[in-house]
């Protein structure tokens, strides 16, 4: 991913002009031009012509792959918000590195949604047999107090389901989250216990709940790591 002002991108790049194009317009379209764009197409397919000071196939290679991801998400946040923070970081000049990062979160992201078992406090609440009529008890507490994190999306926690046992957080996690780096993000937690962890032979921290001191002492070695 490349989107970085060189000599080929002018210091002011002009707006993105685009048009659609009429079946009558598509036909008088040259026939090699039609057979790489996709002969076979619907009748609800639209064709654009694109024009702009620089070039974009870069950024639809990434709208690609990140439409794709989406495509096969069962969650649906903000999507408005989402696309235009997207749209942002691809057609803004910056450093490609921090650009590409950005994007990876935004699939991985979407990748845990649908493979991580999520509770909401209301389903944590419920389980937990709370006599509190507020819903968002004894969850938000329990984040609080350092014994479970949650992830948010769409203006709302979301708890991962592996910290629980029997309605209640597992003792474990509270250790392990006092051993990781203080400034990790929730969803950084998320990702380092769902990742491959080479100090518990590639299992993954949330798979290793029952082995205590193992999950910990991997925690242990990666605020090593991070603050060396």
């Amino acid at each position: 991913m490349k989107i970085m002002r060189d000599a080929s991108m002018p210091a002011d790049p002009r707006p993105i002009v685009c048009d659609a194009l009429d079946s009558e317009e598509v036909a008088t379209l040259p026939e090699s031009l039609r057979i790489r764009l996709g002969a076979d197409t619907g009748e609800r397919d639209e064709w654009l012509v694109i024009h702009a000071s620089w070039p974009l196939s870069d950024v639809v290679q990434h709208l690609n792959k990140l439409g794709a991801a989406w495509a096969e998400s069962t969650w649906r946040p903000d999507s408005g918000k989402d696309l235009a923070q997207i749209l942002t970081r691809l057609l803004t000049p910056r450093g490609d590195v921090d650009t590409d990062l950005a994007l990876d979160n935004f699939v991985l992201r979407q990748e845990y949604l649908d493979e991580t078992p999520l509770l909401t406090a209301r389903q944590i609440h419920e389980r937990s047999g709370a006599r509190s009529g507020n819903p968002s008890e004894p969850a938000s507490r329990w984040k609080k107090e350092g014994k479970t994190f949650a992830v948010r999306l769409d203006r709302r926690d979301l708890y991962p389901a592996f910290q629980f046992e029997d309605g209640m957080p597992r003792p474990v996690i509270k250790k392990v989250l006092a051993a990781l780096p203080a400034g990790m993000t929730p969803w950084q937690k998320a990702l380092w216990f769902a990742s491959g962890n080479g100090w518990l032979d590639g299992d993954e921290p949330q798979q290793r709940l029952d082995d205590d001191e193992q999950v910990l002492e991997a925690a242990r070695q990666f605020a090593d790591s991070a603050h060396g």
